[in-house]
């Protein structure tokens, strides 16, 4: 192996010794002799190095990076061991390696004499990306069963909001004002219930939140979906939502998949389940799932022969737009280029408890906005987008919010409104107050 030579950042000289061990086998293509050198070092330092992690909201400056000895250590030291674990061969752990430094350890630094630095979890993250690929189940896909023009929305952006009863949160009261003011195409709301007031030019798209017995299921598609799929108005279902999260419809994917023929049953496009983790990797923008929910379900499903016509996301990350781009575009290979929905999506700082730890700054989140919904609404394989619109009393969501505390749109809900089929680019004049 061509090493460079690094100089882990390393305050106690100890652990600088021991991660230095690690090279050298490495060199010496040793693997077993790294990886048992790399759990000694993570055994050692690695409760302080977690703790410092913890205690840090981003990458030290340069000068201030030796300071982090013990975490810098702990973050090369698990690198290696992810990198030896591939060259025996054993990708799973590898990818629970990288994971973990991804995790635990995500402010490590590693310096070279050249005068450069890097970070051990954005290589550990490219590696990822490649390892899962390389064990990605290949995925035989049955021959779609509606043609394109059945598969196309009326147009792109949509919307989600909940449609509660009068005097409950998120009431229908409340929100069909706001699903107007962004001017949508299609909306959904976690529901499969029609409400009064939906704009007859948006299109409704009912979803199965859940399902737990199949004549529950049979009876409530029968009484609130079938009669408006008959009537033309409901063209297209979601499946269900998040049912790799506790928090949400907390489905196991075998119980997802007895109930999915039923689904099937409604003869209209059908969206797979929008799960939080919809790649089976944890990247930082799945809220914190670490499940192969949907890797599962899909292999299965298409194993079977089921029909997943559309593939839908989930989507919590920062505001790179070429991150979510590049994931966007991974989901839709992996999943044997099926047309996505991206059904929820936001940027969002879930660390938050209060206003101004959100690190999502209201500027870079309309530049993101500006540049990801025009490359979308120029995308053929993506079918539709959904922008989760948090409040703004949220800490962790508030600089996502399509809407001011007064109920106005927000500089960001004016971008948003102003995107359409016929201008896709929206009016990037748009600016914050």
């Amino acid at each position: 192996m061509l090493m460079l030579f690094l100089v882990c950042l390393a305050h106690a000289e100890e652990a600088y010794q021991a991660t230095a061990k690690i090279w050298e086998t490495m060199d010496r293509k040793n693997w077993d002799a790294a990886i048992a050198q790399a759990n000694r070092v993570i055994r050692v330092w690695g409760p302080q190095a977690r703790r410092t992690n913890n205690q840090l909201k981003g990458y030290a400056p340069a000068k201030d990076a030796k300071k982090y000895g013990n975490l810098n250590a702990a973050g090369v030291s698990l690198l290696l061991k992810g990198d030896a674990l591939s060259k025996k061969g054993d990708k799973v752990a590898a990818k629970v390696t990288y994971q973990l430094l991804l995790d635990q350890y995500t402010y490590a630094q590693v310096w070279d004499p050249k005068g450069w630095y890097w970070k051990p979890a954005e290589e550990a993250r490219k590696k990822l990306v490649l390892l899962q690929k390389e064990t990605a189940p290949n995925l035989k896909v049955a021959k779609p069963n509606f043609s394109a023009a059945q598969l196309k929305l009326p147009g792109k952006k949509g919307i989600c909001f909940s449609m509660r009863t009068a005097g409950e949160e998120g009431s229908a009261q409340e929100n069909l004002p706001r699903l107007k003011k962004v001017n949508p195409y299609w909306s959904y709301s976690w529901s499969w219930d029609q409400v009064a007031g939906q704009p007859s030019q948006v299109e409704f798209v009912p979803m199965a939140w859940g399902a737990w017995s199949s004549g529950g299921l049979r009876k409530g598609l029968q009484d609130k979906v079938v009669p408006h799929i008959k009537a033309g108005k409901v063209k297209r279902f979601l499946g269900f939502n998040e049912p790799d999260k506790k928090e949400q419809s907390n489905m196991p994917y075998k119980a997802a998949l007895k109930y999915w023929p039923i689904l099937e049953s409604l003869n209209v496009p059908l969206c797979s389940p929008g799960c939080a983790n919809p790649e089976g990797l944890n990247d930082g923008t799945v809220q914190g799932v670490n499940s192969s929910w949907m890797v599962d379900f899909m292999r299965e499903a298409d194993r079977l022969g089921y029909r997943v016509d559309y593939v839908g996301v989930h989507w919590y990350g920062g505001t790179d737009a070429a991150d979510f781009k590049a994931k966007m575009r991974r989901v839709y290979e992996k999943y044997g280029r099926r047309p996505l929905m991206i059904t929820e999506f936001a940027p969002a700082d879930w660390q938050a408890k209060i206003h101004s730890q959100n690190r999502m700054k209201a500027p870079a989140v309309l530049d993101f906005m500006k540049e990801v919904l025009p490359w979308m609404e120029k995308q053929d394989w993506i079918a539709g987008y959904a922008w989760f619109s948090f409040e703004p009393h949220e800490p962790h969501g508030h600089t996502s919010s399509l809407f001011d505390k007064s109920g106005n749109l927000s500089a960001l809900g004016r971008f948003y409104r102003s995107v359409s089929t016929d201008s896709p680019n929206g009016d990037q004049s748009i600016d914050l107050p």
